[in-house]
């Protein structure tokens, strides 16, 4: 997860990858779902299926899709569940799990029909789906379309054609990556090549809101649905246009794609998730946010579009066979995690910093954030053996991809700089990769180090060996000395001015910091009387809101001595649940701290130091 103005970020990535170049005449699956008939939140699928020759066929609906890293079981959500023959006699069903139906007779198959539940505002048991990789059928309003939520396969059918026809209601548009390839009245029609094709391509509908930016030789749609018109795709196009450019000059000034889609749902009450992010896929990201207007939200989806929008590199252009082939219902994940995602959430600031949208302070302040979140995970454990094991034993480590990940690339960038002279680092190493590779040819998950180290230096392989494959704590030290940087991972205690050391979270709805834990409370915070679900009004007279929240806190920190009066105005509810503001009073306490993760430009850096940062960050 990533942390962004207070509220918890998580980006996914689904990316899987199609052979056929052109679809056959006839489609092997053609379903159709009717968007018009929409009855107790639910919405029938009807699948007309090529002939069978097996006497039994299994139709399953995935258990996982790559990137969401967690068994959503995706066929809890389907109900009346039928099968018929070309007369529409039913045919025997035996439903063997979650995710599955055994289908008896199949010789004599022709359609299969059930009812998909979206997974928005689900009762059902089992773990809940982060918004941005599930579905919403919200009648006559919006229905997000993640296409593994609606649509199966066949067993050992899935590397075969997809026609996909959408009934829309009146005045709705299809946002998607794709292209339709007919429209016929209020039905859109899609031909894909494989079922993977399909899973990678989600789809929204609703009233259109949408704009196209030209970037790079690419067609970027931007779709939006704000509920209460607070934002536009205009808008949101204004804002990213900038960082776009910026990516395409990062990626030497044209983009390997033709066409990419934002697909953005904006939420006017909090989600159920109570999460906010996004999910990638190759040539899309669907993003789930809250409903502010365009300047509250404008860092916001600058900083999480930055880090989806480079997957169209990797995994799209470089990626193992475990993604190549994946299996959605017994899935072999990949140990390389920290070029999916590490690699990936790199660029994100990286670029920023490279191609001047932010200067060396504010980029050591990002660099600094990923310091402190990766403490809160194993540093031990290596990288490969927590990608491996993901899904399951080292579940509660996976959030690490986003911050030991990024740090492990930003040391292998610079190591690569110092070996070179300046000359090559990981941008290089990925468009070398991406030549060796490319969306239809994947690597071997055991030779991806090796294969780097020809591209590279030898000492590289000791890297990963020692780094990523290995237990050993990052050379950060260094490394940032390499480029003329002090760091001091520990340095001593210092006095701090405290508000508590409470824990804060954020309340989507209401627009305001909430106090999430008050576990780890100090004895100040005990008399100012904090409770767990205040929610701040006001500090000092001034209001916080989430344009301001950090100019409020960097200046109490800043002004604020030890002694001084501190009034807290917080929202509580009262035993009615009615909402009262109450005043909450202190004297300002300091409290001894540990500083950690310090650096600093050095006061006298070598040439050598200067041109080797010159060549890391252009600054």
């Amino acid at each position: 997860m990533k942390k962004i103005l207070f509220s918890w970020v998580m980006s996914l990535t689904i990316v899987v990858t199609a052979w056929a170049v052109e679809p056959p005449k006839t489609p092997f699956y053609q379903f159709t779902i009717d968007l018009t008939k929409v009855k107790q939140d639910k919405v029938g699928v009807n699948l007309i299926v090529a002939p069978q020759t097996k006497k039994e066929v299994t139709y399953y609906l995935p258990k996982i899709v790559p990137g969401t890293y967690a068994n959503y079981d995706f066929g809890r959500f389907v109900s009346e569940f039928q099968a018929r023959d070309k007369q529409g006699k039913p045919l025997q069903i035996e439903k063997v799990d979650e995710n599955s139906w055994k289908i008896k007779q199949a010789n004599l198959l022709h359609r299969i029909s059930y009812t998909v539940e979206d997974t928005w505002d689900t009762d059902l048991e089992g773990e809940f789906v982060f918004e941005p990789g599930g579905t919403n059928i919200e009648e006559e309003k919006n229905f997000v379309l993640n296409t593994h939520g609606f649509f199966g396969y066949l067993d050992d059918q899935k590397r075969v054609s997809y026609e996909v026809n959408v009934v829309k209601p009146a005045g709705f548009y299809g946002s998607t990556p794709l292209n339709t390839s007919k429209v016929t009245g209020n039905t859109d029609t899609y031909l894909l090549n494989s079922y993977n094709e399909l899973v990678d391509s989600p789809m929204m509908y609703n009233k259109p809101d949408t704009t196209i930016l030209k970037v790079g030789g690419a067609d970027i749609l931007i779709s939006i649905y704000s509920p209460n018109k607070k934002v536009s795709a205009k808008e949101v196009g204004t804002n990213i246009g900038p960082m776009l450019e910026a990516q395409k000059q990062y990626l030497g000034g044209k983009l390997p794609i033709k066409k990419y889609a934002f697909l953005i749902y904006l939420f006017d009450k909090q989600p159920k998730s109570g999460k906010l992010g996004a999910l990638e896929h190759s040539y899309s990201s669907l993003y789930c946010l809250p409903e502010y207007s365009a300047a509250e939200l404008s860092q916001t989806i600058r900083d999480v579009a930055s880090h989806e929008f480079f997957h169209i590199l990797a995994p799209l252009s470089i990626h193992s066979e475990q993604i190549h082939y994946f299996d959605f219902n017994k899935p072999q994940m990949s140990k390389h995690l920290w070029l999916y995602e590490g690699m990936t959430e790199y660029f994100a600031g990286h670029m920023q910093v490279k191609e001047g949208l932010i200067d060396l302070p504010k980029y050591a302040e990002m660099i600094r954030d990923k310091f402190y979140a990766a403490d809160q995970y194993n540093d031990s454990l290596p990288f490969t053996t927590m990608s491996k094991g993901c899904l399951d034993v080292y579940k509660d480590q996976y959030d690490n991809v986003y911050q030991k990940g990024a740090l492990i690339n930003l040391c292998l960038d610079i190591k690569l700089r110092q070996l070179s002279g300046g000359k090559y680092g990981v941008q290089n190493l990925m468009a070398d990769l991406a030549k060796n590779y490319g969306k239809d040819k994947p690597f071997k998950d055991e030779e991806l180090f090796s294969v780097i180290t020809k591209l590279t230096y030898p000492e590289i392989e000791t890297f990963f060996k020692r780094y990523v494959d290995g237990p050993e704590r990052l050379p950060l030290e260094e490394c940032f000395a390499a480029v003329g940087i002090t760091y001091k991972a520990n340095g001593g205690k210092v006095k701090t001015i405290s508000l508590g050391n409470i824990e804060m979270g954020f309340n989507a709805a209401t627009k305001r910091l909430v106090i999430a834990s008050t576990a780890k409370m100090n004895d100040f915070g005990k008399k100012m009387g904090y409770q767990e679900k205040d929610e701040i009004v006001s500090i000092n007279g001034n209001n916080v809101t989430i344009e301001n929240v950090q100019q409020v806190f960097t200046e109490f920190r800043e002004k604020t001595k030890e002694g001084d009066n501190l009034e807290m105005v917080v929202a509580r509810q009262g035993a009615d649940g009615k909402e009262q503001q109450v005043k909450l009073q202190g004297k300002v306490q300091s409290v001894e701290v540990e500083q950690k993760h310090l650096f600093e430009p050095m006061a006298s850096p070598t040439a050598e130091q200067i041109a080797l940062r010159k060549a890391w960050i252009n600054q």
